[in-house]
């Protein structure tokens, strides 16, 4: 275990050490928000504001390339190896890939059901085809 580690478990033990003598009102008032817990160093008088915590951009989406995904899709033989092909990738890429394949009409389609729609558009027609060509 790292010193960090170690330190973390020494303070978070004294916090749960000080938060055991509170009475149950007091435990109550913080659980909903209506009392806080305030940090001193020692030997000072004034609370430490804490710093606040940087804020949180999301990255962009990494770029797909619509055409590999298709050519996946077109040289896979089954129905679930395309979902999971699908699976990671996101509803507005989803809602691309199903714009270039010229299928309309999904913009209010669940990500399951985009997937499941791609997936049938493009491997299950193909399967659906060489099953009947085969009776």
């Amino acid at each position: 275990m790292s010193d960090a580690a170690k330190l973390s478990l020494t303070v978070l033990q004294r916090v749960a050490e000080f938060l055991d003598a509170l009475p149950e009102n007091d435990l109550v008032d913080l659980a909903e928000g209506r009392a806080s817990i305030t940090f001193y160093r020692w030997g000072e008088d004034r609370p430490v504001k804490p710093a606040k915590a940087p804020r949180r951009t999301a990255k962009p989406p990494a770029a797909v390339d619509l055409a590999e995904v298709r050519e996946a899709l077109a040289t896979m033989d089954n129905r679930e190896a395309g979902r999971k092909r699908l699976a990671p990738l996101t509803v507005a890429t989803l809602r691309s890939l199903a714009g270039e394949l010229d299928m309309g009409g999904l913009s209010k389609e669940t990500k399951a059901r985009l997937v499941d729609k791609i997936v049938e558009r493009t491997i299950g027609y193909r399967l659906n085809s060489a099953a009947i060509r085969q009776l």
